[in-house]
């Protein structure tokens, strides 16, 4: 795996996706040098206070999704997919691990072509994709 650092961005090439972790939402953006994709921008990242009652911020504590500049959305190189992570969040606990499997499980629907009835495919990827990141960021700490 090929690790990366974009401004504090960190990036680690998983093979089918991108692993980006930043220490804080903006920083999706700035990675792909875009003010809004898939419907989430950059001013509700930036957002102090999320109050979905008055449709002001955005949580982002993980986002999967295709590269911005993938408009045929092949999934393939050179506009792998992306699994974000928001350091921001993490609060050492095992939330954590549950959030990475969480994004991981996304990044299997996705490279499944979203096609649900491949369920048990995507589950074990996304299974393994968690494992391996857990390790990566030591957030396996929690269970020991």
């Amino acid at each position: 795996m090929n690790n990366l650092y974009i401004n504090s961005m960190k990036k680690i090439d998983m093979g089918k996706f991108v692993l980006l972790i930043g220490k804080d939402a903006t920083e999706i953006f700035d990675y792909y040098n875009v003010d809004q994709m898939h419907g989430l921008n950059r001013k509700d990242a930036q957002a102090e206070e999320v109050d979905k009652t008055k449709g002001n911020g955005v949580y982002i504590y993980g986002f999967t999704n295709y590269d911005p500049r993938d408009k045929k959305l092949t999934a393939k190189a050179p506009y792998k997919p992306f699994l974000f992570l928001n350091k921001k969040h993490f609060k050492g606990t095992a939330e954590d691990i549950t959030m990475v499997m969480h994004e991981a499980v996304h990044m299997g629907i996705l490279l499944n072509g979203y096609n649900i009835d491949t369920e048990e495919d995507f589950l074990s990827q996304g299974e393994e994709w968690a494992n391996k990141i857990v390790k990566l960021l030591k957030l396996d700490k929690f269970t020991k």
